[in-house]
């Protein structure tokens, strides 16, 4: 990777990883879905502003299903499922749940896509269920329903993004990328409006400075700025260098929800978290099995 793009793919996983410690601000003020909705908003803003000044071709009737299925998949529920994560959950927790999408990707491949679903990726699923487990057993926070069922929704967001990328692969053709990212996100923020109006009365009396700061923040940079870095980092050096980000991001929500929260960051959390991202680099083929000798 040049050093160009390794400057990039840290800057990414840094944007990345404040978007947890973020929804950690705004989804308690104004609530999961007006939340999701303000992010997917300002980034589809942002993304078609871009690829009108690319010149990018939409051609929106053809590919109207398409930007549906993947705004659906890829950004309004596995968002909704977060920002509502978000209320119970620690950043770290949520960051190490959307660090399984690789697997859950593996997995989807050999469901729809018939690939071969090898020893280490069944490893890797199972390795990374018991890196959650681990996680949430010996993490800081207390183990009560609501925080499993913040878990399992982080991890609902995760099995979302692992369809998205599949059905991506499947059906994207010719579509450029950046026309993929900026329809699906439009697509999404339209399908999110419904859901995120009846929040608008109460958002408008008891919003805060930090809220909304949040939300921008989440909108044009973790979902404008860091989608048109990771695309470009595909394009440029691949998506099995650019996944790799992945990596990053649950160190980095922990330092900055650290730093900015006053969340707590003790050697339950680092071992749940390092065996999910032992797991991840497995089902990424980072970390191959051993060959065997001839005999």
């Amino acid at each position: 990777m040049s050093n160009s793009n390794l400057v990039r793919l840290l800057l990414l996983s840094l944007i990345w990883g404040t978007s947890f410690m973020l929804m950690r601000i705004a989804a308690p003020v104004f609530g999961p879905m007006l939340t999701t909705f303000g992010r997917a908003g300002l980034g589809a803003l942002a993304l078609y502003l871009f690829a009108r000044y690319r010149g990018v071709d939409m051609a929106w009737r053809r590919n109207a299903k398409f930007y549906l299925v993947v705004g659906l998949a890829n950004t309004a529920i596995p968002f909704s499922l977060f920002a509502w994560s978000a209320l119970h959950i620690p950043s770290a927790y949520m960051a190490t749940m959307n660090s399984l999408a690789p697997i859950f990707t593996a997995v989807f491949g050999f469901l729809m896509l018939g690939e071969r679903l090898t020893t280490l990726r069944i490893a890797a699923f199972l390795l990374g269920l018991f890196g959650v487990a681990v996680l949430v057993g010996l993490g800081p926070t207390t183990v009560t329903p609501l925080l499993i069922a913040g878990v399992l929704a982080g991890m609902g967001a995760a099995i979302n993004y692992g369809f998205a990328a599949t059905y991506t692969r499947m059906h994207a053709g010719s579509i450029p990328s950046l026309a993929t990212a900026a329809g699906s996100q439009c697509a999404a923020a339209l399908a999110l409006l419904p859901f995120a109006l009846p929040g608008i009365p109460h958002a408008l009396e008891f919003g805060t400075v930090h809220a909304s700061l949040a939300v921008l923040f989440l909108g044009l940079i973790c979902t404008g700025v860091a989608y048109g870095l990771f695309f470009h980092l595909v394009s440029s050096e691949g998506a099995s260098k650019a996944i790799t980000v992945t990596f990053l991001v649950p160190a980095t929500a922990s330092v900055w929800a650290w730093l900015l929260l006053n969340e707590a960051i003790t050697l339950g959390s680092v071992i749940g978290i390092s065996i999910v991202l032992l797991a991840t680099s497995m089902a990424l083929g980072i970390l191959k099995l051993p060959a065997r000798a001839a005999a």
